[in-house]
């Protein structure tokens, strides 16, 4: 991806001529090319952030670490355990539903957006120096609702702003690219304080590092976030409302529903692999820690590549790669069955590898999502797409973990089925013709391929 941009002609800082024979539209290009770049430090920022705050994020492998160390619980128990967490984000179309329909003190994103993140941040605060694994997971509880709505939020603003500038694709890998930034200093950090502390104490001071994060929230989308004062409007209800039910009439949105829903139920092995790495591979946490970091690193590579070549490819193009590499890089984990010599090595070259490959996986299909939502409701519709996709995953790993204790006892079924999934997800393309393809011209749009930094007169 190119490296940041900052744009500022000469004609302007001197005030020539040329500036008076602008014409509006010219003005009107030039101001949305600035609020793009504003836009991309936003999104930027939100999702780097959102890499910490998430119950996958800095508190990940501290809580799987209490829950094996000090609860003593299996992988299915731990699975079943951190389901609770996912319920905020499986209820996602509610967040968007309120944001799209009612303002809160004028605002339908900028006033939502503190709120949101004001919980997740009272939810870490809570959380330090809680010992009950109860009152823990409903801290955990609270931090979840306020990040899976400011998730939302911040995403209709992508979508809104997406279609206006033709850069859904772009504002999609740069979104991930951040946060995929974040994972390899959460992964690192957190398998350093698992190593350091007690579990019960690592936990803690990750939530206290955690709460800086929803509190940066609050203050960028405040600045950045351009939105005109609104109010509920009784008629503009009405035609929302009626979009979102054409949208939900439409088959091209029931098939986009479809392919995520077979795509996420890929019976994964989550929580049977931690314990697979600690118990038969017999990796160290830190270890563990690195080998997220090398993957969230590749994860940073193919959010790159994605925005610099596959963006430009047709939807089709890019899901069936994703699909042949998903499927490669699902059996890649066949050779870490038992522990050798080489273990680590291979670990970390599965890890980066196809870190990247699982990236390019994950843009292409928010990209699909994204192009499938209405105007006027994209905000619902597009939370309801990645409620379809939360909600599978989630089913997938508790089928996959309860796969693993009852009835396989092994890791090697698991890896066939869920590359057996990966895999027949070639059988549904043919349904998704009907997707209209993003417009990722930049000549045309203007706006810059990659993150920016504010102009000298942009607010950051």
């Amino acid at each position: 991806m190119p490296a940041p941009l900052v744009v500022r002609s000469i004609e302007q800082r001197a005030g020539s001529g040329k500036e008076k024979n602008m014409t509006p539209s010219n003005n009107n290009n030039k101001d949305l090319t600035a609020y793009a770049r504003r836009l991309i430090v936003l999104f930027g920022l939100v999702y780097f952030c959102q890499g910490f705050a998430q119950h996958v994020g800095l508190v990940s492998q501290p809580l799987q670490f209490f829950f094996k160390q000090a609860l003593g619980l299996n992988p299915a128990q731990v699975t079943e355990y951190l389901a609770v967490l996912t319920i905020p984000w499986t209820i996602k179309p509610l967040y968007g539903l309120v944001s799209d329909f009612i303002p809160l003190f004028g605002y339908r994103r900028k006033t939502w957006l503190l709120v949101t993140n004001a919980l997740a941040a009272s939810g870490f605060l809570w959380m330090f120096g809680l010992d009950n694994p109860a009152t823990i997971v409903t801290a955990l509880m609270l931090t979840a609702f306020g990040t899976a709505a400011s998730d939302v939020i911040i995403d209709a603003v992508m979508v809104e702003n997406g279609k206006k500038t033709g850069m859904t694709a772009k504002f999609q890998s740069v979104q991930w690219l951040w946060i995929n930034i974040a994972s390899v200093g959460t992964s690192l950090l957190g398998g350093w304080l698992c190593t350091m502390f007690e579990p019960g104490t690592a936990l803690h001071v990750a939530a206290m590092i955690t709460l800086c994060a929803p509190l940066s929230v609050m203050a960028a989308s405040w600045f950045i976030v351009r939105e005109e004062k609104s109010s509920v409007n009784v008629a503009e209800m009405k035609a929302t409302t009626k979009s979102l039910f054409a949208g939900f009439r439409s088959k091209t949105l029931w098939a986009v529903i479809a392919f995520l829903a077979f795509w996420y139920f890929s019976p994964s092995f989550g929580s049977p692999w931690y314990y697979h790495q600690t118990d038969t591979l017999h990796f160290s946490q830190a270890f563990i820690g690195i080998l997220g970091a090398v993957g969230s690193a590749g994860q940073v590579i193919g959010a790159l590549l994605y925005g610099r070549y596959f963006a430009k490819r047709t939807l089709k193009q890019q899901l069936a790669f994703s699909i042949v590499t998903g499927t490669i890089g699902t059996l890649a984990y066949l050779t870490l069955l038992t522990p050798g010599a080489y273990s680590q090595a291979i670990a970390i070259g599965i890890n980066l590898v196809f870190g990247a490959a699982a990236m390019i996986a994950t843009l292409s299909t928010l990209t699909l999502a994204a192009q499938a939502c209405p105007p006027k409701a994209e905000g619902f519709t597009f939370a309801a797409l990645m409620s379809v996709t939360n909600g599978f995953t989630q089913i997938s790993a508790i089928i996959g973990a309860r796969l693993y204790v009852d009835v396989f006892h092994s890791l090697t079924p698991l890896i066939f089925i869920s590359a057996g999934f990966t895999f027949a997800c070639f059988l549904l393309l043919p349904i998704l013709s009907g997707v209209p393809e993003a417009n990722n011209d930049d000549d045309a749009q203007g706006p810059p391929t990659g993150p920016a930094g504010p102009t000298d007169g942009d607010k950051k």
